[in-house]
């Protein structure tokens, strides 16, 4: 008998709302899979124009065609670590778009591994992409959306690793904690331009990386038994989430940590 985790079982109960991002266009990085992928439909199937990026710009073409929601779906290549394909790209989207209205930044990477095992290279790899990445995209949007005198939404994709140390990811961790402080160092600079920043903080969710992983019944157990909730949670309520963010019902939300992690973190300092 095949082995079922509560996560396995469960089955989202999220309804996009019709219409709700319409007229908005949005930039997305690391979109080709994942979460990433998974809020590029979401925002679709609520009207917006999307610009889906990816270092895998074959992954980032095959999602724009794939995802048939009768929105319209763009994409390029992308590294985020490099600042000049940042500009061209986040330029040439919003010339294609008439504009960029919202940015998520949820490129990322991680390499496992405690302090005392992280190399310099991996350090800096994690680095580049995670953080300084997500700044070169947060600065080049930013100026986009103060120059189109619209406001703007950005929306970071960060972790419960944004709020407490993780075991076996301390880079990761500090990566994460600062894009925290990035996301509300621009909220405080731009709110006056009607541009909210915000960042996500998921536990996590089955995704391409970590299905083979956690496919193993006693690691899926133990990271169920460590959230109260009992489940990890679900791509699509992460998209839910990014688009209640996203649209005019979150106006006067910026600088905050929205936590989608079933509890987990408030269980982590309830047994504290």
């Amino acid at each position: 008998m095949n082995y079922e985790s509560n996560t396995s079982l469960y089955r989202p109960r999220v309804t996009p709302v019709r219409g709700r991002l319409a007229g908005r266009n949005a930039l997305i990085t690391g979109a080709a899979r994942g979460i990433g992928r998974a809020i590029a439909e979401r925002f679709l199937q609520e009207g917006a124009a999307v610009a889906i990026t990816d270092i895998d710009g074959e992954g980032a073409a095959a999602a724009a065609a794939e995802l048939d929601c009768g929105g319209v779906a763009l994409s390029w290549k992308l590294d985020v670590s490099n600042r000049a394909e940042v500009e061209s790209v986040l330029d040439e989207a919003a010339a294609r778009m008439g504009g960029v209205d919202i940015l998520v930044n949820n490129a990322g990477v991680i390499v496992f591994g405690s302090l005392m095992e992280c190399s310099i290279g991996d350090w800096e790899r994690m680095m580049a992409v995670d953080l300084t990445g997500a700044l070169h995209c947060t600065q080049v949007a930013a100026r986009l959306m103060i120059g189109q005198g619209r406001g703007g939404r950005l929306i970071h994709i960060g972790s419960t690793a944004s709020l407490l140390p993780t075991a076996q990811q301390a880079a990761y961790c500090v990566a994460k904690s600062g894009l925290r402080m990035l996301s509300k160092v621009a909220a405080m600079e731009f709110v006056k331009h009607g541009i909210t920043s915000n960042l996500l903080c998921p536990e996590g969710a089955v995704t391409e990386i970590n299905r083979e992983l956690l496919s193993d019944p006693a690691v899926m157990g133990r990271l169920e038994a460590m959230i109260p909730a009992g489940r990890m949670g679900t791509v699509e309520e992460i998209a839910a989430l990014a688009a209640f963010v996203a649209s005019s019902e979150a106006d006067y939300i910026t600088g905050a940590e929205l936590v989608h992690d079933g509890g987990a973190v408030n269980g982590a300092l309830w047994w504290r």
